[in-house]
Parts: C-alpha cells; sequence; structure tokens
C-alpha cells in the first residue's frame, strides 16, 4: 500500500449543491476537484433521475443553478471576452442548459449582480442580490444612464464608508451598507420591481410549495447588528410585506413550512450564550408556540478538510421535516410532525453532508467512517443505506487509510470521547512521534470520518491524538458551556486526554510530542504552550492570541468575544486578558510555526502578527507563514496550492524536530 501525501488532496471528488425540482423527481448536484496548475476548482454538474448521474456541463466558475422546468436548467455563465466584460459591467448572464440535449442558449441578462433565480411560474422569476443602496439605479435607467451610475459604483469601490458592524465577513469581504434583496423579475416585459426597502436584508429565506409566499428573518439594518430577528412575510402575488412576528428575542437559525405552517428553529440564547442549541417553535397567530425541546446542533458539525462547498440539511417529506444533527461524535437523521413527535430514522457512522427527496424517498451526500464522499439513497424504513456515486472509491484503493481508535477519558461527573491513529504497519515494540490536534470552534467535533491532514501524518509515522474536551459540540448546551472559563477545563480535558492516550499506547513516546490545531485549536495551542514546555514544536493556525484587540477586528468579535470571554474588553479588560494566550507569552519556548491568512476576517492575521512579534523579539524560535488572498477556511476551501504548501509546512516544521526527512 502507498503512503497517504498531501498531494492526495488533488485527487478527491467534493460533491455539493444539491438540488431538485419543483415535483422533486429529479435533482443536480456539483462535482468539484482540485486543479493545481490553474490553482483553482474544476467543478462539473451531474443530472441524477432513475438512480443514475450523468455529466451535462463543466462550469468554468461555480455560479448560479436553477431549475427552469422539467428539461432546462437556468445557470450563471459566459461564453466570450464581451459577455465577460458586462459582468465587469456588473451584469449577470444567465444560460439555458437543456438537460436532455445539454445545449446551451442564453436566456437572460440581467442589468445588476444578481446572486440567486427561483421560477416561480411562465411569467415571472424571483430574484435574489446583495447590493448597496446606490446599486438599485442599475436596473431602472436608460443605457447612458447605467453607465454613469456603473462608473460611479467602481470609483466608490476605492473606499468603504463604515457606520455599521459588522463591516466585514469572512470569505465574503466588506459587507457594510450592504444588503440582501427580493426582486421579481417579468420575463415579458424584462422589468424588475424591488419587493423590499433599501434597508431591509433577507435571512432564512423560505418559499411556500406554491411559490405564492416567501417568509424570511433579518428585516431593516441596524448599527449594529444583533442575533435576535423578527419574521416577516412577503405575498409574492400582491407584493405585500407583513411582520408576522414581531418580538425581537429569539435567535433564529431556520424556517420550516409543514402542510403550510411555519416551523421555526430557535433559541433566546438565556441559559448558554449565543452557542446555545436551538429548539422547535410553531407560529400560531403572531406568537411562537414550543413545538419540540431539542438541544442539539441541527446541521452537522462533524470536522473534516474534505469538503468543499455545502448542500441542504433538512427537507419535508410527508407532513414530516427531516433534519441533520449532531450527536456525540456523528450525525443522526431526526424526523419532527407537527404535533411535536421526534424520531431519529436514521444514525450514520459519520457525516450527513447534504439532504434532498426525489420519488419520496430520501438522497443525501454522506461521509461514512473513512470514505470519502458519496451520494446514497437512505432507507429510513430498514435504516440501511446504498451507495450511489463512486466518484472516490478508486482514490483511497491504494493507499493506507488509518481507521482511528476510540478512548474515553472519565472524569469526575463528565466523559471526553477522541481518538488514536496509528501509522500504517504499526509495531508496538517501536517508540513513534506523537502530534496532538485540537479542533476548531470550539463547538464542533472530531468524528471518525476521514480528515486528510491527520491520515498524512499518521502516514509519515506520527501516532496522532484527536479528542472533544468540554466546549465541543454533539453532548448538550452543558459541555459545551465554557464562556469564561477557556483554558481551564478545556485545557485540562485535552491534557487529561493526551496523558490516557500516552499510557494507553506505549510506544508513543512521551519525549517526542508534537501539538496543533486551528481557529480555537489555534487559541489552544498558543495556549499549550505559554502553559507548558512538554512539546518539541507546536504549529497554531488561524489562531486568536488576543481576545482585546479580536473583540473590535474579528467580523464576529464583538459578540463573541464578548460571549466566550464573559466580559467586555473596555469593562473587564482584566478578564479578557487573563484568557488571552499572548498574556503568557513569556512563559513560551517551544518552538512555533504560525499559520495566519491574510484575509481571515474571522481570526484576523494581527492575531498572528501580535505573537509572532513577542516571540521573535524574546529569542523563541518561531516563524510566520502568511497566507497571501486566503481566508479563515484555508485548510477546508483554501486554493489547491496554499492547502498543499500549508500541509507540507506543518509536516516539515514536525520532521524537523523528530528527526525525519522534511517532505
Amino acid at each position: 500500500m502507498n503512503k497517504i501525501t498531501p498531494e492526495l488532496l488533488l485527487k478527491f471528488n467534493f460533491l455539493s449543491g444539491l438540488l431538485t425540482d419543483q415535483d422533486k423527481t429529479q435533482m443536480v448536484y456539483v462535482k468539484s476537484v482540485a486543479n493545481l496548475e490553474k490553482n483553482d476548482y474544476d467543478h462539473e454538474l451531474y443530472h441524477f433521475a432513475d438512480n443514475k448521474s450523468r455529466l451535462v456541463f463543466s462550469f468554468k466558475k461555480k455560479g448560479i443553478i436553477a431549475f427552469e422546468d422539467k428539461s432546462n436548467l437556468l445557470i450563471s455563465h459566459t461564453k466570450s471576452k464581451a459577455e465577460e466584460k458586462e459582468l465587469k459591467d456588473k451584469k449577470t448572464i444567465i444560460y439555458r442548459l437543456n438537460l436532455n440535449t445539454k445545449k446551451l442558449t442564453k436566456a437572460y441578462t440581467f442589468n445588476f449582480e444578481v446572486s440567486g433565480i427561483k421560477v416561480l411560474n411562465k411569467k415571472q422569476l424571483l430574484l435574489t442580490a446583495t447590493m448597496v443602496k446606490e446599486a438599485h439605479q442599475l436596473y431602472s435607467t436608460d443605457k447612458k444612464q447605467r453607465a454613469g451610475i456603473v462608473k460611479q459604483l467602481k470609483a466608490n469601490e476605492l473606499y468603504e464608508e463604515i457606520n455599521e458592524i459588522p463591516f466585514q465577513s469572512n470569505g465574503v469581504g466588506f459587507v457594510a451598507n450592504k444588503r440582501a434583496q427580493l426582486f421579481i423579475y417579468d420575463i415579458a416585459s424584462k422589468k424588475v420591481k424591488a419587493l423590499l426597502p433599501v434597508n431591509y436584508s433577507v435571512e432564512n429565506l423560505k418559499i411556500s410549495e406554491d411559490n405564492s409566499k416567501a417568509y424570511f428573518t433579518g428585516g431593516p439594518a441596524e448599527a449594529v447588528n444583533t442575533p435576535f430577528s423578527k419574521i416577516y412575510m412577503l405575498d409574492l402575488k400582491t407584493f405585500k410585506l407583513s411582520t408576522i412576528y414581531n418580538q425581537l428575542d429569539y435567535s433564529i437559525s431556520a424556517l420550516h413550512l409543514i402542510k403550510n405552517k411555519l416551523v421555526v428553529a430557535a433559541s433566546d440564547l438565556k441559559k448558554f450564550g449565543i452557542n446555545q442549541n436551538k429548539d422547535f417553535y410553531l407560529l400560531v397567530g403572531a406568537k411562537l408556540k414550543p413545538l419540540a425541546k431539542f438541544g442539539h446542533s441541527m446541521w452537522s458539525s462533524v470536522g473534516t478538510d474534505v469538503r468543499l462547498g455545502g448542500s441542504p440539511s433538512s427537507v419535508v417529506l410527508n407532513d414530516k421535516l427531516y433534519f441533520v444533527a449532531t450527536i456525540d461524535d456523528h450525525n443522526d437523521l431526526y424526523s419532527l410532525d407537527l404535533n411535536g413527535k421526534l424520531e431519529v430514522e436514521y444514525s450514520a457512522n459519520g457525516s450527513i453532508d447534504g439532504l434532498v427527496t426525489l420519488n419520496q424517498k430520501v438522497y443525501g451526500v454522506l461521509m461514512l467512517e473513512q470514505k470519502l464522499q458519496e451520494l446514497y439513497q437512505l432507507d429510513l424504513k430498514t435504516k440501511q443505506n446504498k451507495q450511489l456515486t463512486s466518484f472516490n472509491d478508486k482514490v483511497l484503493k491504494n493507499v493506507s487509510v488509518v481507521k482511528p481508535q476510540v478512548i474515553t477519558y472519565k472524569g469526575s461527573n463528565h466523559q471526553v470521547k477522541g481518538y488514536v491513529m496509528l501509522p500504517p504497519n504499526f509495531n508496538p515494540t517501536k517508540k513513534y512521534p506523537v502530534i496532538l490536534d485540537i479542533h476548531g470552534g470550539p463547538k464542533t467535533v472530531y468524528g471518525q470520518i476521514y480528515m486528510h491532514e491527520s491520515q498524512v501524518w499518521a502516514n509519515q509515522g506520527y501516532i496522532v491524538v484527536l479528542s472533544n474536551p468540554r466546549g465541543s459540540d454533539g453532548k448538550g448546551d452543558a459541555f459545551a458551556d465554557i464562556r469564561g472559563k477557556y483554558g481551564t477545563i478545556d485545557y485540562e480535558d485535552i491534557m487529561n486526554f493526551l496523558d490516557l492516550a500516552l499510557k494507553q499506547y506505549p510506544s508513543a513516546d512521551k519525549t517526542n510530542l508534537y501539538v496543533t490545531g486551528g481557529s480555537y485549536g489555534g487559541f489552544m495551542t498558543n495556549w499549550i504552550v505559554g502553559h507548558t514546555n512538554r512539546f518539541k514544536a507546536a504549529v497554531t493556525q488561524r489562531s486568536i492570541s488576543n481576545w482585546l484587540s479580536f473583540y473590535g477586528t474579528s467580523d464576529i468579535g464583538y459578540y463573541f468575544a464578548k460571549d466566550q470571554t464573559a466580559g467586555h474588553p473596555v469593562v473587564d479588560t482584566d478578564k479578557l486578558w487573563e484568557q488571552s494566550p499572548i498574556k503568557y507569552a513569556k512563559n513560551m519556548k517551544t518552538p512555533l510555526l504560525i499559520v495566519h491568512s491574510d484575509q481571515d476576517y474571522r481570526c484576523p492575521i494581527e492575531q498572528g502578527m501580535q505573537l509572532f512579534t513577542v516571540l521573535k523579539a524574546q529569542g523563541v524560535e518561531t516563524k510566520l507563514l502568511w497566507m497571501k488572498n486566503e481566508n479563515h477556511e484555508l485548510t477546508r476551501a483554501g486554493k489547491p496550492q496554499a492547502r498543499i504548501k500549508n500541509l507540507k509546512e506543518i509536516l516539515n516544521w514536525f520532521n524537523a524536530k523528530s528527526g525525519k526527512k522534511l517532505v
């Protein structure tokens, strides 16, 4: 068997974008693969019907995809340099793709930048677009006037006038003054009608089955955006906008329609803060009536670095809502009816990365055990699955895929579940260096699914240790709640788990330990090297080092830092400083590689810059790997060359200290 190398990533197929037609008899999805030479991803569109997939289109760039009818898709596409120029002039070009003949014909040119299309009927399209107020002029002026407006909008791109927070978003850029809006496009007249006041922004959009109503949260923009929202209903025939829930007392993560009843996933955030799990409510009159307590994440928070893009995580079938939930270290598929009855319909030994229904059957993109993503049909009666694609079967066929071994640390009143990955051809009489890897979040989990970086490390002869300490997802709100306790009970759990792994696996070399992690895992790596010198080297990725500056520079800092540290940087300066790893920089002696991206707005690069400067000035062996034009998603959705560079840099930082050859 061959070793798993960083470059194997270039062969992986990623599945996303599950989309069904109006009648739910067919669907399309996107298969993506890295292209090292282009330093980007190639995308292919597959049509699925009668349990068979066939390639229908190859994308230059992944964009809008919408069913127009049973035979045709609407897709964003360009065929010429002239059309590319139109995109630069803030237009959107849509082609019609016939699913039977694969023929492309030009369908629409919109005079503004559209982000989504929903076909309401043969006469109207519902368009979504995110824009500044001035951009509304683009679709309502003549050609000459429009040219002047485009020129002014481009001139305005030289600066940002910021008067609200958040003003930037990771992976998006500046968001200040931009609103997610809805429009009606009349196909015959080619006229566009804005449906909302220009200061409204749409979140959690849900369209009724008959396309007559749109429900959403969001609403008027505020100077300081809060997690709480009202609920609105827009009549798509009369265009009347109504506020159907007028209170600002719930954080709402999703809207669902069952038999035309609005089911809301929401939390009041009172007991456990912003990470408090959602329960289900039913909108009755103008009130939210409790429907079912749930208390778990209603999505997959099982971590991996082999996804790219997303798909729906809930569907409605036969008057029941089916949704993905994270339980312990895996995903379960739950159902909910209008009586509030919750049932586990299917338990995945891994992650459910997408969900749709076709012909009264449930389909999903799954990662099971150590397999990469494939499309499956789920039989809810037998609780079994049927694999329908084999894009990745050959990719892992002749390489040494390591299966994680489960171990559990038992605390005084809690348990920490985690994993040990042993190198291929493991010899219990030998000694192996150990990498402790810490997940992000902190409210996510490590599961037993494939993770490329840990497979690479194990194949290079390292024992890899992963755990789900307090602060992790999957075990309810109380277990996940570490507000004001960062670096205390979580640090205790991680180190106790490591000690248990070293005890249970005597081949692990206690004198040859390494540690790494990203985001929260980066914070914890920083914290660890400031509180112990037992590791020979460390790599901190996209980390937090200083809660005080994080508060004002991160896209989520103004509410996340306050909530998670249980303090305000002005009022409770000492509290935030006590929980900041950089406070303990004088104790740091461990050689530290700092990996950070300059477009990371979640954990801004200034966090890495501060730590690097302090450590370099005091003579600690350290290096800052400054990744250009990448963001917080570097290891999960970064450009192929950047991802390979990152994997090799981490491996070589450890290899240099453990006496292994550089890669």
